[in-house]
């Protein structure tokens, strides 16, 4: 073995707008995932960078020398959609344990909003980039409308778990942790 390879599974953090992956219940999801053996790697992504969306799927690339097949992806909000850009951008060159999506869409909010989320996945490269797909979803999300979400779990064949109460997960509002997710990652 090659001194200092780090051989832990790699969980990859992808956070959603102007959100922090160090607080909340990403910051908690660390910790659990750490303890756990993950090596966690939830890169920091500035809201107001020029180019942000090409510099943060080009940011998310660089990273996937880092992954295998024991590699699970966990995102947040405008992160589902920054993971599904990834997963397309590598073209099948690696096929992730567990993608899990939380508040989760892949269209726009509005019509005036397309330009950014166009053109849709190609869903034939996606679809077989995860050996599981889970798209989490609270019924009083109102940031990501449930359906948005459902939509997005029926093109990826997902688990749709619904997790009642919890708005748009966010930890500026209190949510500091999810174990629900953690047991969804565990397989529970």
């Amino acid at each position: 073995m090659e001194v200092g390879l780090d051989e832990r599974p790699v969980a990859l953090l992808v956070h959603g707008w102007n959100d922090d992956p160090t607080v909340g219940w990403f910051g908690w999801l660390t910790a659990k995932l750490e303890e756990k053996g993950y090596r966690v790697i939830a890169p920091h992504f500035e809201a107001n960078a020029p180019h942000r969306f090409d510099r943060w799927r080009t940011e998310l690339v660089q990273l996937s020398a880092q992954f295998d097949q024991r590699t699970i992806i966990v995102a947040h909000s405008l992160g589902t959609w920054l993971t599904l850009r990834l997963v397309e951008d590598l073209k099948g060159a690696h096929v992730f344990a567990g993608i899990f999506l939380v508040s989760g869409f892949f269209d726009a909010p509005r019509p005036e909003a397309a330009k950014f989320f166009e053109p849709e996945p190609n869903w034939s490269v996606v679809l077989p980039a995860a050996r599981r797909w889970v798209a989490v979803y609270s019924d009083d999300d109102r940031i990501v409308t449930p359906d948005r979400t459902r939509r997005l779990a029926h093109k990826l064949q997902a688990e749709l778990v619904c997790i009642p109460g919890h708005g748009h997960f966010l930890g500026s509002r209190g949510m500091n942790e999810l174990p629900e997710l953690l047991e969804l990652i565990e397989g529970k």
